[in-house]
């Protein structure tokens, strides 16, 4: 009972850091919440570890909706209070080639575990910590261009890097900020102050369709492999992480907007980046070690 409970603090702490780094920074997080879902899907839940990478990502998607649908109003009202207008245009060429990317990396990341079941979830949980090192590096040297002007969006550029931004993201389960915010901001050209605004609404959409195309995919595979899933368990979906986690990241996602415009988050940027390289460190080599049918050797 006692455990069970712990379990559920853990739960809404790890909801709270990520609504507040995804507000912040204008990215999901997934870094912190993924591998704590894994750990607990595996040694809580006992699901087998191909598996719950697959779980946590679907579910990492989900919680990812309604937290950056609150950083992302709380965006727009800062851009009104400072008489500039969301640019609805250059949100809808990007978000639908998103939207199509992602229900291009669901399928595929289900036609990968459907061939490689024994060993799938480890090799996306292997390539889940590099992508935790390159966040790593984002949060450390990457520096956003310094752009005044939101420039007219042409469209063939935007739906290209839209649709292979949110296959990428999706195909690995994580909310697609650290791809959105570079893309939008390096390779379109879009102000930084907008770009923020722009990866959250765009990871409202991408994210709700990654989430769900992963429920249904993996709906598919309970149907055949129904033992292989515990309770409130839908496809690659939790119920119960989804909801210890997202109430408590909706409402602190409301103060990483502020946050944003008062203080400088340098020294918060280091400590992240710290948490990021451990964490990608720790799923690279236990994930090879694992491969190997051999313990995991880093806590």
């Amino acid at each position: 009972m006692w455990f069970d409970i712990l379990i559920v603090i853990l739960l809404v702490l790890i909801g709270s850091i990520v609504g507040l780094v995804s507000s912040l920074f204008g990215v999901g997080a997934c870094f912190i919440m993924v591998p704590v879902m894994i750990f607990i899907f595996q040694n809580v839940q006992g699901i087998n570890p191909s598996l719950a990478p697959l779980i946590a990502f679907g579910t990492n998607m989900a919680i990812v909706v309604p937290t950056a649908l609150s950083g992302a109003l709380r965006h727009r009202k800062t851009l009104h209070s400072k008489d500039r207008e969301f640019p609805t245009k250059n949100y809808v060429y990007f978000v639908i080639p998103v939207a199509l990317g992602s229900i291009t990396g669901s399928l595929e990341a289900f036609i990968f575990f459907v061939n490689f079941r024994a060993i799938a979830g480890l090799i996306m949980k292997l390539l889940f910590g590099i992508f935790c090192l390159i966040g790593a590096y984002r949060f450390l040297r990457a520096r956003p261009l310094q752009l005044e002007e939101l420039e007219k969006p042409v469209g063939w550029k935007y739906g290209i890097a839209g649709f292979f931004s949110g296959m990428l993201a999706h195909f690995m389960g994580i909310g697609g900020g650290i791809i959105y915010m570079p893309v939008l901001n390096t390779i379109l050209g879009v102000p930084a102050l907008f770009a923020v605004a722009l990866s959250l609404s765009t990871m409202v959409v991408g994210s709700l369709v990654g989430a769900i195309s992963y429920s249904i995919f993996g709906g598919i595979d309970q149907a055949i492999h129904p033992a292989d899933y515990p309770p409130f368990t839908f496809g690659w979906f939790s119920l119960g992480a989804f909801i210890f986690i997202g109430v408590s990241s909706i409402i602190l996602a409301q103060f990483g907007p502020k946050l944003a415009h008062k203080i400088d988050p340098k020294r918060f940027k280091i400590l992240l980046a710290i948490i990021y390289i451990y964490i990608g460190v720790r799923l690279i080599v236990n994930g090879i070690f694992q491969l190997f049918g051999l313990p995991a050797p880093i806590p």
